[in-house]
């Protein structure tokens, strides 16, 4: 009966470190999945052709390229959409990691941020309807003009034609309605940004002569540890990218044009 009462328990220990390593492995395997790094990246979803939603899925160049860094880091992507003049202050608060939207380089906000290698160089430019007598970004002096209120171009615009009226929106599509609306003589964005949604979207524009400012796309990070060490790692991948043609080939698909060879 003893021999019997030992072989019994020693079953029981048996079965209980089988199921303990079971209860470990589970742990482990649930830790490693959630411990998967993951990057917080904020857009606008809507900003034609850099970030916009096609149908369900988010795409544009800003995104395609980012998400593929991403991977090849090792990153996982988990996009956060919302305004553009909300975006930096998400980034601001550490609501996000960085922001992938058209984001250009400026010293102001170079004095607060550590920015990637630049991907993209972009010109600010104005839309006028096809069947106007603008030619020339001065043309438009004493008229009025629709641009986004956070958005670099307004304050190169400023700087550029202080004469040209500006009625600032929230939205890029907002301010791009304005100008199929009627409401104003033209509208301000980058000249790859225009350019790209006359010809996707049949809009009877044209740009006129003249840039009011040239600029370099980057990721924006906080200055601290966490946004040093993802700036360093992105900005690394972002030059393979260029180097190995991915960075054309994205901006072919979605400008007509390889931004790269603006940049030589």
């Amino acid at each position: 009966m003893k021999k019997i009462w030992i072989s019994i328990v020693g079953v029981v220990v048996v079965i209980g470190l089988i199921f303990l390593g079971f209860t470990q492995l589970n742990k482990s395997t649930a830790s490693s999945s959630s411990s998967k790094k993951t990057i917080t990246i904020g857009t606008t979803g809507t900003s034609f052709p850099t970030s916009y939603k096609k149908g369900n899925k988010l795409v544009g160049f800003d995104v395609d390229l980012i998400n593929k860094a991403a991977k090849d880091l090792g990153y996982k992507t988990k996009w956060v959409t919302g305004e553009y003049d909300g975006l930096l202050e998400d980034l601001d608060q550490s609501k996000v990691d960085t922001v992938a939207n058209d984001v250009a380089i400026t010293p102001e906000r170079e004095q607060k941020y550590t920015f990637s290698t630049p991907y993209n160089i972009e010109e600010t430019a104005i839309a006028v309807n096809k069947d106007s007598s603008y030619k020339t970004i001065h043309d438009l002096d004493g008229k009025t003009v629709s641009t986004g209120a956070a958005s670099n171009n307004t304050d190169n615009l400023k700087k550029y034609d202080p004469k040209i009226k500006l009625k600032t929106f929230d939205a890029r599509d907002e301010f791009y309605e304005a100008l199929l609306a009627g409401h104003v003589d033209g509208t301000v964005d980058t000249r790859n940004n225009l350019n790209a949604i006359i010809k996707a979207k049949g809009y009877n524009w044209r740009v006129v002569s003249g840039t009011a400012a040239t600029v370099k796309i980057a990721l924006p990070f906080l200055k601290n540890a966490h946004g040093k060490k993802l700036n360093k790692a992105f900005s690394k991948e972002i030059t393979k990218l260029k180097n190995n043609g991915t960075v054309s080939k994205l901006s072919e698909k979605y400008f007509g044009y390889d931004v790269t060879k603006a940049e030589k």
